[in-house]
């Protein structure tokens, strides 16, 4: 039998505020360069958006985040999301997990995890799944 039940929940992930310098960090450091993350003139005049949006991968990022932060460092084995809506800057995301499976697996159990993340009104931005290795060592501690 699995030390780790279907329906646990992974402690929950809240970003605080998404700052516009946060994602022109993120910018930065993904490369991806596209000016409605980070110029409001930009994103209103040439894209019709209100305001600067978040990068998709900014919110796939952290569902890593939330992942390893429950599974250890290196445990996360793939995520697969599906962006739903488009997050805008000044807004928090709040991450969950809830554990679907854990199969033996020869290094411990290997978790499927769902995920959700939404902004501050409850809309879903994105959606997933993930695999996550908990080795034998932490399931018996």
């Amino acid at each position: 039998m699995s030390p780790i039940a279907s329906g646990t929940l992974l402690p929950v992930l809240d970003t605080g505020l998404i700052t516009r310098h946060r994602v022109a960090l993120y910018m930065h450091g993904s490369g991806d360069t596209n000016p409605i993350h980070v110029d409001s003139d930009f994103a209103r005049d040439k894209a019709g958006l209100p305001d600067c949006i978040v990068h998709g991968m900014y919110s796939m990022g952290l569902f890593g985040r939330l992942l390893a932060g429950w599974g250890g460092p290196g445990s996360v084995r793939s995520i697969e999301t599906r962006f739903a809506a488009m997050l805008p800057v000044k807004e928090t995301l709040r991450c969950e997990g809830t554990v679907e499976s854990a199969e033996a697996v020869p290094a411990g159990w290997l978790a499927t995890v769902a995920l959700k993340a939404s902004k501050s009104d409850g809309t879903l931005i994105a959606s997933g799944s993930a695999q996550v290795l908990i080795e034998s060592q932490k399931t018996s501690a």
